[in-house]
């Protein structure tokens, strides 16, 4: 982690430094500098998103006052059939909105012990089929569920968003996150796309494209 934290600040510095002689530069030069910055940003953010690869986030869970997020937790893992002592918990807590208007519960994010426990833990909740609140007793309501995936970057998140909208006007069957990675099926029997960039959006096309 500390090896993380120490890359990611030099990069940042690099991006710094190329920013502040790109305006200084020729046209040329400043598209070279862009390219750079872009390059070293990517970078930044893949650092960023390893650093997060023990996280889950949760999201659409109630909030209480007073709540004891272990607690709600160690029984999260009950209702999933995985055992989740307190001890596996290095941190967990409620994250401020991307947008300060929303009226959504504040995400939680957790950080366990291990990848493998994390990997575990998104297994046995998709296994499910899902959780709803009322089962952990935060909502009379039998329709409100609770989310489980992996805690992307913002600019992960963001892509994440526009696979699923472009997945889905493209009549798309498929879209998950796998280590960090973006995922795309048409149906059960075709390939499976990645999709790590703006530029792989164009992987998903409808299945008529070009015909």
């Amino acid at each position: 982690m500390n090896e993380l934290q120490t890359n990611q600040k030099e990069l940042e510095k690099r991006v710094l430094s190329l920013e502040s002689n790109q305006s200084s530069s020729g046209k040329k030069n400043t598209d070279q500098t862009s390219d750079a910055v872009s390059i070293l940003e990517s970078k930044i953010d893949s650092l960023e998103q390893q650093a997060r690869q023990c996280n889950l986030e949760l999201s659409n869970v109630p909030e209480k006052r007073g709540e004891n997020l272990l607690s709600l937790i160690e029984s999260l893992g009950t209702l999933i059939n995985l055992q989740i002592q307190q001890r596996d918990i290095i941190s967990v807590h409620r994250v401020p909105h991307a947008q300060p208007d929303s009226t959504r519960p504040k995400n939680i994010v957790v950080k366990v012990s291990s990848r493998i426990l994390r990997d575990n833990i998104l297994s046995a909740f998709r296994l499910r089929k899902g959780v709803m609140a009322n089962e952990l007793g935060l909502s009379n309501n039998t329709k409100h569920k609770i989310y489980c995936n992996e805690h992307l970057t913002l600019n992960n998140k963001k892509l994440f968003r526009e696979c699923r909208e472009k997945a889905k006007k493209c009549e798309f069957k498929y879209v998950w996150v796998k280590h960090a990675t973006i995922l795309a099926r048409e149906s059960d029997h075709s390939p499976v796309v990645a999709i790590r960039s703006h530029k792989d959006l164009s992987k998903i096309k409808p299945r008529n494209a070009g015909h």
